[in-house]
């Protein structure tokens, strides 16, 4: 099984497994004869939640935290008052991402891309449809919007996993499944060997200084798969890159890499969602940090070898080289990875309930300690130096316990690790769904 929560970027992860329906949304038909956009039903939907219990006129900071179920499910959860402040409701998977000054969130399951209202961030105060005409020949009926990069109020990049367009729409429209004001075609950017014809746009980041969006393209060949029960994904001749855009006229730049388009090579392979930190911008490094899935290279018999190019990696953004700074190969599939600063990063790997979350020094080469506990999906709160998120929990008969909003404390004085650092319960089952598979968590300060 792939390892992004069941229905993330992957469409082989779903395909593979037979839940394609649940990873879209049973009741969504997507695709060019799917007629007219369909109205996102969150825009009139009324929050907060009839059960939050808060007070609506002293909200303090908040986590924001997806969960997929039999639908998809938003939580808006105040860390000072210990409570659910609103809920938003939507068909199919979906995370939450900021970007510039707005939040959205990002309906993948129905290929709606939804602003949240500033103020209470439990609410749609607009949304645009971003399914597009544009589907490839034999590949997924859905788009799978991945990210929304905000460049000006009035203009963002929305990357699509299976498509080779990025849609651009403008978040000052007080929009309802509104269109796309335009698009920017990737598709002659597609690698030789690269048999799905996606060139798997996974993340991207804003560089104000260049004006350029920089962009992370997979370029991994869903179809090259090995056999049951892992279905791992095949090492083949392709290559990640990294390609850059002119925010000011939409067009390519030449990074003067040896990929298509100019495009800069990197060294791992399969990269990790960039609502997850799998493509992260260090600013006071000038450069961007890639962490990647890696790939089963095939042996002589028709198994599958040892993992390759499962790393993390940094891309100068002066020179356009690559580095690796962490080996990645022995440890399960990347999960969350949040840059604190020049010295530390919390990097999580496997999935929940199979987790561990380590301390990393990114000017070292291996891992620092294990933290005793973390959530299973998180954000970092650079105010009280700790991370935040749900945690899923095991009754003592075996089955499902509560779901537990913690904040665990990593750093302290002088910046510290603290691998055995303050676990606080700050609430419990935040979701109205039991169950179900956890999105993403995003700290609102």
């Amino acid at each position: 099984m792939r390892a992004r929560n069941i229905c993330m970027v992957h469409a082989i992860a779903c395909a593979a497994f037979g839940v394609v329906s649940a990873c879209t949304g049973d009741d969504v038909v997507l695709g060019p004869d799917a007629g007219p956009p369909k109205t996102d039903a969150t825009i009139d939907q009324t929050a907060p939640d009839a059960g939050a219990d808060v007070d609506a006129t002293m909200l303090g900071p908040r986590l924001l935290m997806t969960n997929f179920g039999t639908s998809g499910e938003l939580a808006t959860f105040d860390t000072q008052q210990g409570a659910v402040a609103g809920r938003v409701a939507f068909p199919g998977y979906g995370v939450v991402e900021r970007s510039g000054s707005d939040t959205f969130l990002l309906e993948t399951g129905s290929d709606v891309v939804a602003k949240l209202d500033p103020s209470s961030l439990a609410s749609v105060t607009a949304s645009w449809s971003v399914a597009g005409a544009d589907v490839i020949d034999g590949g997924q009926s859905y788009a799978d919007p991945v990210q929304v990069v905000e460049v000006a109020t009035n203009k963002a990049y929305v990357l699509r996993y299976n498509r080779n367009q990025i849609a651009i729409v403008d978040p000052s429209q007080a929009a309802d499944a509104g269109a796309p004001t335009g698009t920017i075609d990737l598709s002659s950017l597609v690698q030789a060997g690269d048999e799905d014809g996606a060139v798997d746009m996974t993340g991207a980041v804003y560089d104000v200084s260049r004006q350029r969006v920089y962009v992370l393209l997979g370029n991994v060949d869903l179809t090259a798969y090995g056999p049951a029960p892992d279905y791992p994904l095949l090492c083949v001749g392709t290559k990640m890159t990294l390609i850059a855009i002119d925010a000011t006229n939409d067009t390519l730049v030449d990074l003067g890499g040896t990929g298509p388009g100019g495009g800069v090579e990197l060294l791992g392979y399969d990269p990790q969602a960039a609502y997850y930190g799998g493509f992260t911008l260090d600013v006071s490094n000038d450069r961007v940090l890639v962490v990647s899935f890696g790939c089963s290279p095939t042996s002589g018999d028709g198994g599958v070898g040892a993992t390759q190019q499962r790393i993390v990696e940094a891309v100068d953004l002066k020179t356009n080289t690559t580095t690796q700074l962490l080996d990645a190969n022995g440890q399960d599939y990347p999960n969350v990875f949040r840059l604190i600063d020049a010295t530390h990063a919390i990097i999580q790997f496997g999935f929940a309930p199979y987790l561990t979350t380590y301390e990393w020094n990114p000017t070292e080469t291996s891992l620092g300690p294990a933290l005793v506990t973390a959530p299973d999906v998180f954000d970092y709160d650079p105010v009280n130096l700790r991370i935040l998120g749900p945690q899923s929990t095991l009754a003592d008969d075996g089955g499902a316990g509560p779901t537990n909003v913690i904040a665990v404390t990593v750093l302290g004085a002088g910046g510290v690790p603290l691998p055995d650092g303050g676990v606080a319960v700050l609430g419990q089952n935040p979701f109205l769904q039991s169950g179900g598979y956890l999105g993403n968590a995003l700290y609102a300060p």
